[in-house]
C-alpha cells in the first residue's frame, strides 16, 4: 500500500529540494503539536521509512497522515 501525503505537502517538499536521488528526510508536524522525526519520503510524496524502520501500511505509522499540518526539511 502506498502511504501518500496530501498534494499540498508534496508541493512544499518540492520547494525544499531533493537531497538524495528521489528521497527526502522530513519532520511532519501534527495537529496536536507532535513532530515525527526522520520520516523518509520517496519522490516527495510517499512515506517509505521512519528512522530505520520500513513502513508499508497506515498501521505502521505512529500518526495519521490526515493530522499533518506542516512539514520541515531535516536537511540543512
Amino acid at each position: 500500500m502506498i502511504l501518500e501525503l496530501p498534494r499540498w505537502v508534496a508541493d512544499k517538499i518540492v520547494v525544499l529540494g531533493e537531497p538524495s536521488y528521489g528521497t527526502n528526510r522530513v519532520t511532519p508536524v501534527l495537529a496536536d503539536g507532535r513532530q515525527m522525526h526522520e520520516v523518509f519520503l520517496a519522490w516527495g510524496r510517499e512515506i517509505v521509512k521512519i528512522g530505520t524502520r520500513a513502513v508499508s501500511s497506515p498501521d505502521d505509522l505512529d500518526f495519521r497522515i490526515a493530522d499533518i499540518v506542516d512539514v520541515i526539511s531535516e536537511v540543512r
